[in-house]
């Protein structure tokens, strides 16, 4: 009987120790959709600040470019750079979305441009290869009312749409 209880009593322990791990799991998942929000809402400010316009909803904060996975022929923005058969190949990573629009700030101002709203994102691939080895790299082609951009979601730079 006595043994009963005690198995009992650590049941009782073991469940309330779940919940408490339930809470604070919880708790966190709050805590970061709000750093998210926050951070969301700072890059739009900063862009606002530079006199620079954009929807949020043209934004893709959900990036299908996180995948590790090789990329389809559909997801390259140059048709002509795709990769040999038979090579080995690399993705690499990609910036946050609020890092890469404070990217596209600082690109403009390095290369002595500006624009006053970005009007699409076209998110897509390009490939660098030789016979052994293609990387593929992460890129947002920006449209805006001054042109066209590619910025490297992978090294955070910015080029006029059609230079390399």
């Amino acid at each position: 009987m006595e043994r009963t209880k005690l198995k009992l009593a650590v049941i009782i322990l073991l469940a309330a120790l779940n919940l408490c791990l339930l809470g604070v799991v919880v708790s966190q998942n709050r805590q970061t959709q709000r750093y998210e929000e926050l951070g969301r809402e700072q890059a739009l400010l900063y862009l606002e600040n530079r006199g620079i316009a954009v929807q949020e909803e043209t934004v893709p904060w959900e990036s299908s470019l996180r995948e590790t996975s090789k990329p389809s022929q559909d997801q390259l923005l140059d048709q002509e750079s795709s990769p040999p058969a038979g090579v080995t190949w690399e993705v690499q990573s990609m910036h946050q979305p609020e890092t890469l629009l404070v990217d596209f700030a600082v690109g403009l101002e390095e290369i002595g441009t500006s624009c006053s709203e970005i009007r699409s994102i076209t998110e897509g691939y390009t490939c660098a290869s030789d016979e052994t080895r293609a990387v593929f790299t992460p890129v947002w082609q920006i449209e805006t009312d001054s042109g066209t951009y590619r910025l490297d979601c992978a090294a955070g730079t910015l080029t006029l749409a059609g230079t390399a």
